[in-house]
């Protein structure tokens, strides 16, 4: 089939492994089918092979494949509900991505061919192999030996489609005691195992490489811990701990809801509760021997919301809020439930939760926001999933909630800002083109349709009749693109009194990693803002977080395995993690960042955490701006539309040099806006985010 084979020769040895039976590979608890992971990241345009792929991006494409064997003119497409006006056809310039775990059957020599012309980067076990294709000599073929025992090893292939020419693709091999004239073999399902998800999220458009100029922190995702705090690990006696909720108790322990996500299955709910609730003592102390942990509660439903008031304990669970008290008397933890009466038929209909407001009165207990993910099996919706909940705390547990809003995806983290206006996370998906965060507005629908047909199923509250159109929905009060902020946003948390960032919101991500921040506004009676960088470096993708009395932030992580990116991969393990429990303890050290950036009738004014010299801010060039729309589709995230530069036409810098007005014509109402800034504040310290994400819904007049 290819011709012209100009072959090269790489032998490499694997560290031995005792002789034993064969089994299984190690999948990190990931399910398995035949064949192998196949991801295709299209790049749009002719690009330089050896720029690697920004990190974290979710692909165009990802399914599973029996084989690596790609003939020339093929067409990848996404099959997850295409829309005929939106069809995204792949067949050039793009980085695929095959991997999985190969089987050796016996232990010897193993020869495998790369029939291909463009540069591929082989894995197999902890050896890598990079080939660069001679672009005058057609097709190549590179001849790689292992030894290898006989067992399951992790396998990962990468071609670069630079040109269309370099599309086509072979991977085989002959085995130990293949002689030297038989041909090598296609390498197949026989031989090929790949993780199996349920569910595998992909987004369309053009991927991110790692350009030159580009940093952590400026055109990246950070990669460390923020300088103003430091982290501890503060899992007792180095258990799992996939967190579903944080709250503090008035005598300092730390209370904690986990339970294994890992269990989760489409489309129905776990049927056996795994769920727990435990109490951390010393969780402030760095002397992990005196950090220990006390179980007082098990057998919970998926726990993803915790508040403690006063001396108890309110838990959400799938189906009910439960209060935790303890009793003196008798020296053990009494549970009760507060609120229930909402059905459950689908495994991702979590309820989250849980802040609080307090009530008209005095002798009133208050209220609860809780949040319900809608169902993605589909084929069943109990009515008011996909919902944001109010729970009267004065009234009869049965039934004492009341439906907000509706149109919810995953709406895994609520938070009240310093107005007592209730904001809600949501995960781009169907009807969901993007990472949201949206204002709560009693009756409104967000966006996430749901099939009706009852008593089976029944649509989102509040769902327009004429489904599937942008009529009727209530637009996010914040974008996250996806990759570039956002990914699986969680929890929202207001940063305390007296904090540096005191009225803005931290936000967790489980699958992006680490805490961004929010800063909200409110405009012609519109909420609004922008979306920052904060924090990386974390063990976990922070499901969690909670703010302690003496200022530090204690962040929870947890992660599943029914799709294909709920989960944080560890930078330093290439592995999935699926719980982690840590501490940021503030450091004293002041940070230069963006603070804010707020919207004017003109453009916008861009605040920092430190002076920056007038003639740098006053320059128009240094500040790179962009802004686009997006498009609702049936299928996971919608496309980037209207995309266009903008120019700042003017910059006028603040007397004490801590902000900077900014002309900007054309900017667009209903359009996300980027800005990226590079400056170096007075005393020479290098910005530590320069991007910022801003949601424009109205223009101030």
């Amino acid at each position: 089939m290819l011709k012209s084979l100009l072959s090269t020769l790489v032998v490499l040895t694997l560290a031995a492994i005792p002789a034993q039976a064969l089994v299984g590979p190690d999948t990190g608890g990931l399910d398995t089918e035949p064949g192998l992971r196949l991801r295709i990241y299209s790049i749009g345009q002719a690009f330089d092979p050896a720029l690697p792929l920004q990190p974290g991006q979710s692909a165009n494409v990802d399914l599973t494949v029996q084989d690596v064997m790609v003939e020339a003119n093929a067409i990848f497409q996404d099959k997850q509900e295409l829309t005929a006006e939106n069809e995204e056809k792949i067949n050039n310039h793009y980085v695929a991505e095959w991997s999985g775990w190969v089987k050796a059957a016996k232990k010897g020599k193993y020869i495998i061919h790369i029939d291909t012309n463009a540069q591929t980067i082989l894995s197999v076990a902890d050896i890598t192999e990079t080939t660069q294709a001679d672009q005058n000599s057609g097709n190549m073929t590179t001849t790689v030996e292992l030894e290898l025992e006989a067992a399951w090893h992790p396998i990962r292939l990468v071609q670069k489609v630079a040109e269309e020419k370099n599309q086509p693709i072979r991977l085989s091999w002959k085995q130990p005691g293949t002689s030297k004239n038989e041909p090598s073999t296609a390498l197949d399902s026989k031989s090929l195992l790949a993780p199996k998800f349920y569910f595998r999220p992909t987004q369309v458009g053009k991927k991110l490489l790692v350009e030159g100029g580009s940093r952590p922190g400026l055109g990246k995702k950070l990669t460390r811990v923020h300088p103003g705090y430091r982290v501890t690990n503060i899992r007792p006696g180095g258990m799992e701990m996939p967190v579903g909720g944080l709250g503090m108790l008035p005598d300092g322990r730390l209370a904690v809801a986990r339970f294994d996500a890992q269990v989760l299955r489409a489309p129905k709910p776990t049927e056996a509760p795994n769920g727990e609730l435990w109490l951390i003592s010393n969780p402030t102390s760095d002397d992990p021997t005196k950090i220990k942990g006390e179980k007082i509660a098990e057998g919970l439903f998926e726990p993803s919301g915790l508040k403690v008031l006063g001396e108890d304990i309110y838990v959400s669970q799938r189906h009910e809020i439960t209060k935790f008290s303890f009793s003196k008397q008798h020296k053990k933890w009494n549970q009760m439930a507060v609120s229930k009466g909402w059905e459950t038929n689908d495994f991702h209909q979590i309820s989250a939760g849980l802040p609080w407001q307090p009530g008209p009165t005095k002798n009133h207990p208050g209220f609860f926001y809780m949040s319900r993910g809608a169902g993605l099996g589909r084929g069943q919706n109990p009515p008011d999933h996909g919902a944001v909940y109010r729970i009267d705390l004065s009234k009869p547990a049965d039934g004492n909630y009341e439906v907000l809003s509706g149109g919810h995806r995953t709406p895994n983290g609520l938070g009240l800002n310093t107005a007592g206006e209730c904001f809600v996370i949501d995960n781009q998906g169907g009807w969901t083109p993007s990472n949201e965060i949206n204002h709560i507005k009693k009756g409104k629908f967000y966006g996430y349709y749901q099939r009706h047909n009852p008593p089976n199923a029944y649509g989102s509250p509040f769902q327009p009749k004429e489904q599937h159109g942008v009529k009727g929905v209530t637009p996010p009060a914040i974008h996250l693109p996806q990759n570039e902020i956002g990914n699986s946003p969680t929890e929202l948390l207001l940063f305390p009194k007296g904090h540096r960032f005191e009225g803005q919101m931290a936000m967790g991500d489980m699958r992006y990693g680490g805490l961004n921040r929010l800063f909200l506004e409110e405009v012609d009676g519109v909420w609004q803002g922008c979306a920052m960088r904060f924090t990386q470096g974390l063990e976990a993708g922070p499901n969690r977080i909670f703010f302690g009395p003496d200022g530090s932030l204690y962040v929870g992580g947890i992660g599943g395995r029914h799709a294909g990116t709920w989960f944080w991969i560890n930078p330093k393990t290439h592995k999935p993690t699926y719980g982690g429990l840590e501490r940021l303890t503030p450091s004293g050290e002041e940070v230069f960042e963006i603070d804010h950036m707020k919207a004017t009738k003109n453009g916008f004014i861009l605040t920092f955490t430190k002076p920056v010299a007038k003639e740098w801010l006053e320059h128009p060039e240094h500040y790179d701006m962009a802004q686009w729309t997006y498009l609702s589709t049936g299928r996971y995230g919608g496309p980037k539309v209207d995309e266009s530069d903008l120019e700042v036409t003017k910059a006028v810098a603040s007397s004490d040099g801590l902000s900077v007005a900014l002309s900007v014509p054309n900017i667009k109402e209903g359009y996300c806006i980027q800005l990226t800034t590079n400056p170096v504040s007075r005393t020479g310290e290098a910005i530590w985010s320069g991007d910022v994400w801003y949601t424009l819904n109205r223009r101030p007049i």
